[in-house]
């Protein structure tokens, strides 16, 4: 998974890495029909995009692991480059490890669970090339907030639920312009958030401590990777 990772991370900064001038400045010079710039279609535009939830440290390991994960975006264009986007995602079954931290470190795991996550947020995406693509690529930033969540309330054996949690993320990816109403797009999203553990899961990180975590912080940020590939529709210019 890290290679794949690798490997779009690798592309979409191919595609920042592209000259980035101002687009009246770059024509100078270039008769309309061979400029690389091309103006773009659409203020509203709805994406699909599968793509992969690949979780970062979780100390205890006890979290949702890494697993496929569908998206759905609504964004408008609030003026020049920049869009207000909002997305709506869904991993419909994530594999999670279950933890008896009062069991002896050889039998502390008991089983497995799985658990649906479900993520809501709202921010803004800036075009680095304005209101037009490069070479019919389109590079962005983007910065949202919002929240995660499993909605289930109960917890298991040792007491842990991941429950609801407030999110941070940025992000960079591609819009990529086909001379269509339907263009495709790339997108890698870093989200944040805290974890929260059970106080029987710390101790004192003696060397008699037999806890799942020891002296590490019961409540500690993990940063997670949302990789997608998606297929838009652009309308009302």
């Amino acid at each position: 998974m890290t290679r794949r990772a690798s490997v779009l991370f690798s592309c979409v900064l191919a595609c920042l890495a592209a000259p980035l001038l101002s687009p009246l400045d770059a024509q100078v010079g270039h008769p309309p029909s061979r400029s690389p710039y091309e103006d773009l279609r659409g203020r509203h535009v709805v994406s699909i995009a599968p793509g992969m939830f690949v979780t970062g440290g979780d100390p205890a390991g006890v979290a949702p692991r890494s697993g496929l994960m569908i998206s759905g975006r609504y964004e408008y264009l609030l003026t020049g480059p920049l869009w207000l986007v909002t997305r709506a995602a869904y991993a419909p079954g994530l594999d999670r490890t279950v933890k008896d931290p009062d069991g002896v470190p050889a039998a502390r795991i008991v089983g497995t669970d799985t658990d649906p996550l479900f993520l809501l947020d709202a921010g803004f995406g800036l075009n680095l090339t304005g209101n037009k693509s490069w070479k019919r690529l389109v590079p962005r930033v983007t910065g949202s907030f919002g929240m995660v969540s499993t909605f289930n309330s109960s917890y298991d054996l040792g007491g842990y639920r991941f429950g609801t949690k407030l999110i941070a993320s940025y992000g960079v990816g591609t819009r990529i312009v086909t001379g269509s109403k339907w263009e495709m797009s790339a997108d890698i999203t870093h989200m944040f958030w805290k974890m929260k553990y059970p106080d029987n899961y710390g101790g004192d990180g003696s060397a008699t401590d037999r806890s799942i975590l020891g002296s590490g912080k019961l409540g500690p940020w993990q940063g997670n990777l949302l990789l997608s590939v998606g297929i838009s529709h652009y309308f009302f210019r």
